[in-house]
Parts: C-alpha cells; sequence; structure tokens
C-alpha cells in the first residue's frame, strides 16, 4: 500500500471525526440551553451578575433537583 493511500484515509477519517464531533457538540448545546431555561422557569437554577473591575462575572447556583 502505497503512504499517500494511507495519508489519504487517514484524512478521511480525521474529516469524518471532525464533522461527526460538530454535530454531536451542537446537539448537546442545544440540549444544555433548552436545561437551564427549564431549570430557571422551574426556579432551581438562579444566578446574579457582577463586575469586578473592568471584567463582568455571572455567578449561577443551581439547586439539586427533588428525587420522588
Amino acid at each position: 500500500m502505497a503512504i499517500e493511500t494511507v495519508l489519504l484515509i487517514v484524512a478521511l477519517i480525521a474529516l469524518a471525526g471532525g464533522v461527526a464531533s460538530y454535530f454531536y457538540g451542537e446537539q448537546r448545546y442545544g440540549k444544555g440551553i433548552i436545561d437551564g431555561i427549564q431549570m430557571l422557569d422551574a426556579g432551581r437554577l438562579t444566578y446574579k451578575s457582577y463586575y469586578e473591575g473592568d471584567d463582568k462575572y455571572l455567578n449561577i447556583q443551581i439547586e439539586p433537583e427533588d428525587e420522588k
């Protein structure tokens, strides 16, 4: 097997892995946003923004979910 063939196979595998992880990350990001909105609506998520010098920070508190 020629080195060019091996390099082509490795490049295709790397490209496929990059595309798969991009779409997986997009799905996880969307799910995280939805979870955050639901926690805020349920009152489990509270936040406070504050400044330290010129930098703005966000303090987020998440209460544990009630187990039934």
